[in-house]
């Protein structure tokens, strides 16, 4: 691929200025002709090719590092043809809510998987923004629709996960907006200022939803720790499943809120986050949730199946180390 383009290429020196002074001319048909072969080199990209998701996950977990991975396939999901195309990195973070939409509503799919030096080197320049997540062809007129949370949205409405009728459908949105502010920490992190598992696992003995004030009466500039911060946010959740009739956070079944809660419960009760958090930190109601959605017959089989990305592992502080890591249903796959 060619992405710079020699100096050499673009100018053509002359003698001398009227000025006195040596200087170059940008050669602007030198220019178009390089540009031109920049383009026909992005599209002569060789098209992933279908993959099995034993044989992606064996390259994931040889490479060890998601910075180290060089890989771009396509892995089928479900039966029948696919209706959608995601493309997003070897990880979960901003994929695992939309994969779980998917895996929720049993439609088939394409996982493209991008390793990180494939993304570098050449599927970068061909996303809006540089960017993925990616759904690609979302509008069946070749548009690619990027940022994670127009891509959940979109897809929760076509999927039938966004809410029954316009006052559900906005109730859903603001629990969505709610999860995304707290628990994934406005996009930024999965462990930062408002959620964190690792200041979680450091809790001081004693600490629990009991002991902290309900979210309405914290303010944005607050003493409290990241650990507080943290069950302060989940205590609004166990709040609100305790007083549904359903179990689910808004109406009588599945939204995509739910899914996001799901997967952030899941990865803090891994053996090595906080399995207890329920009894610990007096989250009873979070911790029912959590079993209830576990035993979903499309989530237990996603959870058990290699189709689903690993986990990586993350310091002391929280910071992402980037390295695979197995999880509870999430072993390591040396052979394809």
């Amino acid at each position: 691929m060619c992405l710079k383009i020699p100096v050499s290429h673009l100018y053509r020196p002359h003698d001398t200025c009227t000025s006195g002074f040596h200087c170059r001319d940008i050669d602007f048909p030198a220019m178009l002709a390089a540009l031109i072969s920049c383009v026909a080199a992005a599209s002569a990209i060789a098209p992933p090719q279908v993959t099995s998701a034993r044989t992606v996950a064996q390259h994931l977990w040889t490479t060890r590092q998601l910075f180290d991975t060089d890989i771009h396939a396509i892995v089928q999901c479900g039966s029948g043809p696919s209706e959608y195309r995601l493309a997003y990195m070897p990880c979960r973070n901003r994929g695992e809510i939309i994969r779980l939409m998917l895996e929720e509503s049993k439609c088939s799919y394409e996982l493209e998987v991008v390793g990180f030096r494939a993304w570098a080197r050449d599927v970068k320049m061909t996303t809006p923004d540089g960017k993925l997540p990616c759904l690609r062809n979302y509008d069946g007129r070749g548009t690619d629709l990027c940022q994670e949370q127009a891509i959940t949205r979109f897809l929760a409405d076509k999927l039938g996960l966004a809410g029954s009728d316009a006052a559900e459908r906005a109730a859903v949105d603001a629990m969505y907006c709610f999860w995304f502010s707290t628990l994934r920490n406005n996009g930024v992190s999965h462990d930062g200022e408002h959620y964190s598992v690792a200041a979680l696992k450091e809790a001081d003995e004693g600490l629990s939803a009991t002991s902290v004030p309900p979210y309405e009466a914290v303010f944005r500039l607050d003493p409290l720790s990241r650990a507080e911060r943290s069950l302060v946010a989940l205590k609004r959740f166990e709040e609100v499943l305790g007083a549904s009739k359903s179990g689910y956070l808004v109406g009588e079944g599945v939204t995509y809120p739910d899914l996001g809660l799901f997967y952030i419960l899941y990865e803090l009760a891994e053996d090595d986050n906080v399995p207890d958090f329920a009894a610990r930190f007096a989250l009873p109601h979070c911790g029912a949730f959590l079993d209830r959605m576990s035993s979903r017959s499309q989530l237990a089989d996603f959870l058990t199946s290699p189709r689903r990305m690993p986990r990586y592992a993350r310091d002391p502080s929280g910071s992402s180390t980037y390295l695979y890591v197995a999880g509870r249903a999430s072993p390591e796959i040396l052979e394809a």
